[in-house]
């Protein structure tokens, strides 16, 4: 058992592991300089724990995103997890890792760059995917046995040879590291999305976990929070080391995290460089797609049994195929309206479920007032942050937290105390010990 919990940490870890988490800190350290410890500090917050923690609750609700969202109603918990799967899935995290893969991955591989060679390069990339995500019991043995572990030992051969043979020294932070390391580096880690990855992973590993024997929900629940924790610290690990990396190029002028590790990657390895930077990015992109394939697929066969996996395998694979042929600038444009109304829902259902695992009354207007106050701030950010309704515009930006896009944060805290202080008053269940 505890080489399968190995093997599902490894696989946790690949899920979360993509191309975004693989180019931000070392970006992060590059800016922060000598504030990097503390702006990582920031990023694993929201980057590392608050995913982990979904994975945990994920576990304990033993029913996946749907049971989180009917907590607040049926409904809206059908409907917000179609939303999670529409936007982890097809619209935009299933072509956007394709897309970062080909972008990312090739751009010094490939000699040209058209749309002739994106089809051709999606249509091997998401061959690979559905031939992989088709057999759901073998993906623990095909990503935590396989391609995790190749992808862990390029990433650190290239932290450890950097950071033996440093390009430069940690000098003073600049912009927004330099005033405000701590927060700058939990908006960082925010930014990554990874919590609402985490809602559909979490489903991923718990079936991993039951295709193995493992039936008594304590036993699952220990099992997954063993397994997430293997995750948890390899990315801790490797983000801190990528950070160091970015903090030590002294070289001006990078604009992003691409731009940094293929440098190093290009003064360590030589020529060589360029192929191994390809390699991490689209092996990390590879592993993410794969999850969220086999999510989408597994939450799609639940509300329509009739259907078989393997085919919403195909549909999803098909689906992400069409998309990613579209580019990057384009599905993100469709993307962003959509991640930013479930985004900030998402932390809160997760965070409010988490304190329902400690108290001893049923809860219902702690998770009614703070979502659906939640929501509405969401859906004046989207009309803010495409300047529609002037008015309303004028009225978001009077929140607190709205320059830096958390506003729903203190009328979360606000409402989920009114909301348990009514819980507590109508109490009438009593949790069993």
């Amino acid at each position: 058992m505890n080489k399968l919990i190995l093997i599902s940490g490894l696989m946790l870890f690949s899920f979360f592991f993509g191309a975004g988490n693989l180019i931000f800190p070392p970006m992060l350290g590059y800016t922060a300089q000598e504030n990097m410890w503390v702006s990582m500090t920031g990023f694993a917050i929201t980057g590392i724990l608050l995913p982990y923690l979904t994975v945990i609750v994920v576990a304990y609700m033993n029913g996946g995103v749907e049971s989180i969202g009917n907590r607040v109603h049926p409904v809206f918990g059908t409907v917000f997890a179609i939303c999670i799967y529409l936007s982890i899935g097809a619209l935009y995290g299933i072509p956007r890792a394709a897309n970062v893969a080909y972008e990312i991955g090739t751009n010094h591989i490939l000699p040209v760059h058209n749309q002739f060679t994106l089809i051709v390069f999606s249509l091997i990339f998401f061959l690979i995917v559905y031939i992989i995500a088709l057999y759901p019991s073998r993906i623990i043995d095909n990503l935590g046995k396989y391609l995790t572990p190749i992808l862990i030992i390029i990433i650190a051969l290239l932290c450890i040879l950097v950071i033996i043979n440093p390009e430069g020294s940690i000098g003073q932070a600049s912009g927004e590291y330099a005033q405000t390391p701590l927060v700058s580096g939990i908006l960082q880690g925010y930014f990554t999305m990874d919590l609402v990855a985490a809602l559909a992973f979490s489903v991923v590993i718990v079936q991993m976990f039951k295709l193995n024997g493992v039936d008594n929900q304590k036993t699952l629940v220990k099992h997954v929070i063993k397994a997430g924790l293997i995750s948890a610290a390899l990315l801790l690990v490797i983000y801190f080391a990528l950070a160091y990396v970015g903090a030590t190029t002294s070289h001006p002028g990078f604009k992003d995290g691409t731009d940094i590790l293929t440098f190093n990657s290009l003064r360590v390895f030589g020529s060589i460089g360029n192929l191994l930077f390809g390699i991490i990015v689209i092996l990390a992109c590879l592993t993410t797609c794969i999850g969220l394939v086999n999510a989408c697929a597994a939450f799609a066969m639940k509300k329509l049994p009739k259907i078989s996996y393997k085919k919403f395998v195909l549909v999803f694979s098909l689906l992400g195929f069409i998309v990613s042929t579209l580019g990057l600038e384009l599905i993100l444009q469709i993307a962003v309206p959509l991640l930013t109304f479930i985004y900030p829902t998402s932390i809160v259902l997760v965070l409010i479920s988490l304190v329902s695992i400690f108290i001893p009354f049923e809860m219902r207007f702690a998770f009614i007032l703070p979502t659906i106050v939640t929501l509405v701030i969401s859906v004046l950010q989207i009309l803010n942050d495409f300047n529609l309704f002037k008015s309303l515009n004028a009225l978001y930006q009077k929140l607190p937290l709205a320059d830096i896009q958390l506003s729903w944060l203190l009328p979360f805290i606000i409402l989920v105390i009114v909301g348990l202080i009514i819980d507590f008053l109508k109490r009438n269940t009593v949790k069993p010990s």
